[in-house]
Formats: C-alpha cells, sequence, structure tokens
C-alpha cells in the first residue's frame, strides 16, 4: 500500500531516489530543482545562504528527517527482504515477532553503545527486538544541496549506503555470532566438491524442508554447479555468486573490518546452510524517524558535520540444528 503523505517534498524525494521522474523530464522539468523550491518554500524563504541556513537549520533537520526515513526503511526491505522482515514503529514502541517453528531460538543486538549479544530460548514463540541508536556523520550535504551545490541522489546514497553498511554489519555479526558457539549437525571441510555441499544442504532439508546457503560474498563464489549455462554465469557475473546453487537459494552478507582493524569480520571461508522457513530468520526494526543534528568540526576549519541518528534493533532466529560447510 503506498503511503500518502501530508507534504509535497517526501514523495518527490523517494521518487527521485528511485529514479521515477519521468513526468517531469517528459515536461523539460528539472525535479531536482522542484524538490529544492518545495523545502524552501517550506522553510519560508526563497534561497540559502549561510546566515539562513543556521537560522532555519532545525526546520531544514526536521524535512530531512521525516524524508528520508521512508527512503532507509525502504531501502533496508530491498536489500536484505530476502532473509529479513523489516519494521519501523513509533517512537517507545516495542514489536515481538511470531516465530511458528519450535526448534528457532533468539539472539538480539541490544542496549546502546554494544553490540553484545543475548541469547534466549523462546518458549512462547515469540521474538522481542531491543532497538541501539545508530550515527553516521555527513559532511555540510544538506546545506550544499540547498544551496543548489549538490543533487538530492547525492546525500541520499551517501546517507542510505553508509546506514545500510551499519545494519548488515550488525545482521552479520548477530547471525555468525548465534552459530559460533553451537557445533553443527552435518558438516563438510574440504576444498570444493558439489555431490559433498548438496549433501550438506539436502539433510537440512530432509529436516525442515527446505534450505539455504549463507556466507559471504567471497565464500560463496566457489558455487559453480557443473550444470551452469549461460544464464547461470550471466547472473554469476552480476552477482559474484551463483543466486541459487542446485535449487538451493543463496544469501550474500555484507563483509566488513573489524573496528580498528583490516580484518574480516566475517569467515570467507564458510558457509552455513539453514532452514529456509516462510519465517525470515533476521528481524530488524526501526524506531520512529530518524534525528539530525549538527556538530562542530574539531579539525579548526570551523565546517561542520551533520550527525544522523537512528535507533536500529536486530534479532537472529536461529536453530541449533544446521549445517557448515568450511572451505580449506
Amino acid at each position: 500500500m503506498k503511503v500518502v503523505f501530508n507534504n509535497n517534498y517526501t514523495q518527490l524525494a523517494i521518487d527521485l531516489t528511485r529514479g521515477n521522474v519521468q513526468e517531469f523530464q517528459a515536461k523539460g522539468v528539472d525535479a531536482e530543482d522542484v524538490l529544492r523550491q518545495e523545502i524552501l518554500k517550506t522553510i519560508g524563504v526563497t534561497e540559502m545562504t549561510p546566515r539562513l541556513y543556521q537560522k532555519h537549520k532545525h526546520d531544514i533537520f526536521a524535512i530531512i528527517e521525516e524524508t528520508i526515513a521512508p527512503i532507509i526503511n525502504d531501502r533496508l526491505e530491498e536489500q536484505m527482504g530476502t532473509f529479513a522482515e523489516v519494521r519501523n514503529v513509533a517512537w517507545g514502541d516495542s514489536i515481538e515477532f511470531d516465530v511458528t517453528n519450535p526448534e528457532l531460538f533468539e539472539v538480539a543486538v541490544i542496549t546502546d553503545g554494544t553490540s553484545n549479544l543475548r541469547r534466549q530460548r523462546l518458549d512462547n514463540g515469540k521474538i522481542p527486538v531491543a532497538v541501539k541508536t545508530l550515527g553516521i556523520k555527513v559532511y555540510e550535504e544538506f546545506y550544499r544541496f540547498l544551496a543548489g551545490r549538490i543533487n538530492w541522489t547525492q546525500i541520499i546514497d551517501k546517507v542510505v549506503r553508509s546506514y545500510e553498511r551499519e545494519v548488515a554489519v550488525l545482521v552479520s555479526k548477530a547471525l555468525y555470532g548465534a552459530y559460533n558457539d553451537i557445533n553443527p549437525l552435518f558438516k563438510y571441510t574440504g576444498t570444493y566438491d558439489e555431490e559433498a555441499i548438496v549433501d550438506v544442504c539436502m539433510n537440512i532439508e530432509a529436516l525442515y524442508g527446505s534450505a539455504m546457503i549463507v556466507g559471504t560474498k567471497s565464500a560463496l563464489r566457489p558455487l559453480k554447479p557443473s550444470y551452469a549455462g549461460d544464464s547461470v554465469k550471466d547472473q554469476y557475473n552480476a552477482l559474484g555468486h551463483v543466486g541459487t546453487f542446485n535449487g538451493f537459494q543463496t544469501v550474500a552478507l555484507a563483509q566488513s573490518f573489524k573496528a580498528g582493524t583490516y580484518d574480516f569480520n566475517l569467515s570467507n571461508k564458510d558457509l552455513l546452510i539453514l532452514p529456509a522457513t516462510a519465517d525470515k530468520f533476521v528481524k530488524i526494526v526501526t524506531e520512529g524517524t530518524a534525528f539530525i543534528h549538527e556538530e562542530q568540526n574539531r579539525n579548526g576549519d570551523q565546517s561542520v558535520e551533520h550527525v544522523y541518528t537512528q535507533k536500529i534493533g536486530v534479532a537472529v532466529s536461529y536453530t541449533n540444528k544446521y549445517g557448515i560447510i568450511r572451505f580449506s
């Protein structure tokens, strides 16, 4: 269902991000300028100068907050919708997800300032999701857009991609953290062996009725079925891995570095073989809308950074019966 917004700029901002501006192009109108003018009109000015920006910055922040939040939620759904259920709740609200599989447990990223995992047995089949605050720093981009120096899609790409990366890190760390201390029921270790890998997948499928292969893009790359035709090769070139391997869906997780190092957070040698149940195994909750505030840059050049923050929660439902492929 399409959301109807009570202003003239939010839907336009979303359409710009998605490239749905054919109506403006057909009329020879620059949609970027239309969006810019709508925001300036809402603020009550006709142009943007540094002094006017300082006077109206809190109104500007409120507009950007209202506009970016639905774009963030849409992009999370697009990027992670194959394995994650994404919800947005009002400020102060909480949510519990129903999980129908009694084999599944819960693990969550909890409390502000930490990414420690909390394990909890699901006796009632419900997963609570606690939220924490994520912050993204953006250098003067909002002022520059209103002043006509950069376009809207450049701003959104920077903020959304940064936010997606942070959420992907939380998802990946929660997922692998859940399975690190559980011995797999089915396992194959060695060089690439199509039959051995399919055998592990079929064991999980026999147990749960379905199976999927989860790992980083590098870990998925060796999966090249012997029957691969041109369409499979094209998909491999587009994704960096096959999307389906012998009938089993593959799910690529974002790789990242450990804080302060160039060491990977996730193994590029391990593939998790998990049940592909109707209940998506990752739950993502965003709370309320974004909040933007201004910080003085400490470089001594009087420049200003905008800090974009939003509450986010990640939970992973996991099972103690799973498979693993470990390439040597």
